[in-house]
């Protein structure tokens, strides 16, 4: 019989896993395919941690209800006091995508210096 509190496949790894492939893919979908712009590309990575934060907190309050009881009952009687906790949690869980997010920003930050260089050649040198 496996204990409810010790971390395995299904909850731990798989929903970080999740919430780190959601930090992949959001900035890219935030900025849009062809963005040319480096304050477009910040707005969304700025976006994409604040989802990541509601999202991990979302997921923290799924895991702890999976093995605590009365955890909706206590989100119900202090509902802002019970927000930051999860939130807090969330916090920690940004030990985990923040990284994640810091590599994408820098690869789509460079993609994108490669297409404005790219861009500048085709059009003979105007930036």
């Amino acid at each position: 019989m496996t204990n409810a509190l010790t971390l395995d496949l299904w909850n731990s790894i798989l929903p970080l896993a999740g919430l780190s492939a959601l930090v992949a893919w959001l900035p890219g979908w935030f900025a849009g395919r062809g963005c040319l712009s480096q304050r477009v590309l910040a707005w969304a990575v700025v976006k994409t941690a604040l989802v990541a934060l509601v999202v991990g907190a979302v997921l923290a309050v799924g895991l702890y209800a999976a093995i605590n009881d009365g955890v909706m009952a206590g989100i119900l009687a202090a509902p802002v006091e019970r927000a930051g906790f999860f939130l807090g949690r969330s916090a920690l869980f940004a030990l985990l995508w923040g990284p994640v997010l810091g590599f994408v920003w820098l690869v789509k930050a460079q993609e994108m210096n490669r297409r404005i260089g790219m861009r500048m050649v085709d059009e003979g040198g105007k930036g």
